[in-house]
């Protein structure tokens, strides 16, 4: 029988295992604190884990300062900084100020009851603000905008940050704590950014956020122009169209209605166009009557009320708009009735409209030579409404030398054309006064 003697090496190594699934999880909520090693009552089974969890975004930095640090057995117990890397802290390695920008998390670990007294630490999460001072809301290009950027949670720690302040330009902070002005030129979300670095340190901390801007409404700045179309349609009456323009601002929502009525219309505000805003375009709002609010409102002038708002300033307007109706029979006719005063006496003519407004209606004097009628002096007169078209009287001057003549009307709107004469007319001497004289027929006697 032979035996085989092997010689057997065991060499004992401590490589840190933690099991984090029976660890006790501490998510830090606070931005500033102190924490120290568990009570000897809490780790007294000699087996015990905890874990304490700093949850960091962009905004933010872990700043700890160990003011005691007595794990000098591997073998009993370790510390565990654990973020984008991972290190061990227990006997000649020891920690003094960590400064993270990273989700950490702090794990002890202890092997053996004696726990208490062990480290102590303060924390603070350093995190940079950005507080709109004045105006609180309501911004508007072109104004100045005050800005308070502080940097939070400092440490006692000779920390030294380089802070800046982004806001369409990049401003040097002075302090940690520093009052900014900015001055935006284009509508819409404006981006803002405060960023600390840490020099020689591969660690800053950048807090982002956007502003909303509005462009200041003026009658001034909007140059509004309005014009009005006729659109004829298979049912009766067609679309009445309105039309304004005004140099392009943003953003703007429209609120229209017409004197009391019931008729309203609204736009909303559409998105923002950069080219347009900074080449001052003209934009255009439509409004389109519909047939049966044409029908609510009846033919004629009507005010057409138009507000231009945004959450900065709003703008009214007031202009008429007209409501065409078809015209009907146009009769002119001499008040006065065939004989009227010679030149230069007016005399007074009416014009009646059966049907229809609004309408222009334009009086000429056709003097009647050798049988034909020679157009003289035109006169222009408009009418509004309904009402006032059917009775309009106006006085005219007849002809210098002819003593027949004929008043000739045209009335016209956006929709129809009629025309009226008057029956013949003509002018006479004017008779002013008549008085009896009989110192011819009694003799001495007036």
């Amino acid at each position: 029988m032979k035996w085989n003697f092997r010689l057997l090496f065991i060499i004992h190594c401590y490589l840190p295992f933690i099991n984090q699934a029976n660890a006790k999880v501490v998510k830090v909520l606070e931005p500033e604190g102190e924490i120290t090693s568990p009570s000897f009552s809490e780790c007294s089974d000699g087996n015990f884990i905890q874990s304490w969890k700093f949850s960091l975004t962009a905004e933010s930095a872990l700043f700890i300062e160990f003011t005691k640090f007595n794990i000098t057995r591997c073998e009993e117990a370790t510390l565990i900084v654990q973020g984008a890397s991972r290190t061990i802290y227990c006997g000649k390695e020891t920690p003094s100020i960590i400064f993270v920008s990273e989700t950490t998390e702090v794990i002890f670990n202890s092997l053996t009851p004696h726990c208490s007294n062990l480290f102590h630490f303060s924390y603070k999460v350093v995190g940079v603000t950005i507080t709109v001072v004045t105006p609180r809301f309501q911004h508007i290009i072109g104004k100045k905008i005050k800005f308070l950027i502080e940097v939070m949670h400092l440490p006692k720690h000779d920390l030294k940050l380089s802070c800046t302040f982004n806001c369409n330009r990049r401003l040097q902070l002075v302090n940690t704590t520093d009052v900014v002005y900015c001055v935006f030129r284009v509508p819409g979300k404006a981006s803002l950014s405060g960023r600390c670095e840490v020099p020689f340190e591969r660690l800053e901390i950048i807090k982002e956020g956007e502003l909303y801007l509005e462009s200041d409404l003026s009658k001034t700045n909007l140059q509004l122009q309005s014009s009005q179309e006729y659109q004829p349609t298979a049912s009766k009456p067609g679309l009445t169209i309105i039309k304004v323009s005004h140099v392009y601002l943003h953003p703007i929502s429209y609120t229209a209605s017409i004197e009391n009525s019931s008729v309203k219309m609204s736009l909303a505000s559409k998105s923002l166009d950069p080219s347009k805003y900074r080449s001052h375009s003209r934009e255009e709002a439509i409004f389109q009557l519909q047939p049966q609010q044409v029908t609510s409102l009846g033919p004629g002038q009507h005010d057409f009320h138009l507000v231009l708002q945004n959450n900065v300033s709003y703008v009214t307007y007031t202009f008429p708009i007209y409501i065409n109706e078809k015209l009907g029979t146009l009769n002119v006719t001499s008040i006065n009735g065939r004989y009227v005063g010679m030149h230069p006496h007016l005399f007074p003519v009416q014009i009646t409209l059966t049907k229809g407004a609004p309408a222009n209606i334009t009086l000429s004097i056709r003097e009647i030579t050798n049988g034909k009628l020679i157009p003289s002096e035109n006169v222009t007169i408009s009418c509004l409404s309904t009402i006032s078209c059917q009775r309009i009287q106006i006085s005219m001057k007849p002809p210098h030398y002819t003593k027949q003549f004929r008043v000739a009307a045209i009335a016209k709107n956006e929709i129809s054309f009629v025309e009226g004469i008057s029956e013949v007319i003509e002018s006479v001497t004017k008779i002013y006064d008549v008085y009896f004289d009989s110192r011819r027929v009694f003799s001495g006697m007036s």
